[in-house]
C-alpha cells in the first residue's frame, strides 16, 4: 500500500502546482472573464447554468477567486500529508466535479472541430474517487492522529 501513499503524495504535488497558479494576480484579476468565456459556444440547453454562475460570480469575482486558490491549496497539502483522507477526498470529488461544470464547462463546448477532450477535472473526480476507495493510510498524518484520538477514524478514512 505504499504505492497508494506515493500516489496520493504525487497526486498533492500536482495540486500544490495548480494552487500556486491560482494564487498569481492575473488568476485573480481574471476570473470573472474565465468563467464568462466558457459559456461561449456551449449548448443553448446549457445556457442557464452558465448564466447562474457567470450571476454569481459577477462583482464577487476575487472572493471566488481566493476561495478556488484556498480550495485547492487545502487539497495540495491535505493529500502530501494525509490529513482526514475520507473528508479531504469527498471535497476532491465535489470540488472537481464543480470544476468540471462551470471552469471547464463540462469539458465542452462539443462542437466538431473544437473539443478533443472531456477536460481534466472529471478525472481528478475520478482520482478522488479512487483514493478514497483504496487508500489505507499509510504514511498518513492521519495514522498518527487516530492512536491518540480513535474517533478521528470517521474523518481519517
Amino acid at each position: 500500500m505504499i504505492a497508494i501513499a506515493f500516489l496520493r503524495i504525487a497526486f498533492g504535488v500536482i495540486w500544490a502546482v495548480d494552487a500556486a497558479l491560482k494564487w498569481q494576480p492575473a488568476f485573480q484579476a481574471n476570473f470573472s472573464q474565465i468563467v464568462a468565456g466558457v459559456a461561449q459556444g456551449q449548448p443553448g440547453f446549457l445556457s442557464w447554468w452558465f448564466s447562474i454562475w457567470q450571476a454569481i460570480v459577477s462583482g464577487r469575482a476575487p472572493i471566488f477567486a481566493v476561495l478556488t486558490a484556498t480550495t485547492e491549496t487545502y487539497l495540495a497539502l491535505a493529500l502530501i500529508a494525509g490529513f482526514a483522507r475520507k473528508f479531504t477526498y469527498t471535497i476532491g470529488i465535489a470540488y472537481g466535479l464543480f470544476v468540471w461544470s462551470v471552469a471547464e464547462g463540462f469539458g465542452g463546448p462539443y462542437v466538431p472541430g473544437t473539443t478533443t477532450d472531456v477536460g481534466a477535472a472529471i478525472i481528478y473526480s475520478l482520482v478522488f474517487w479512487a483514493l478514497l476507495l483504496v487508500d489505507a493510510g499509510r504514511m498518513s498524518v492521519d495514522r498518527l492522529i487516530a492512536t491518540r484520538i480513535p474517533a478521528w477514524r470517521r474523518i481519517a478514512g
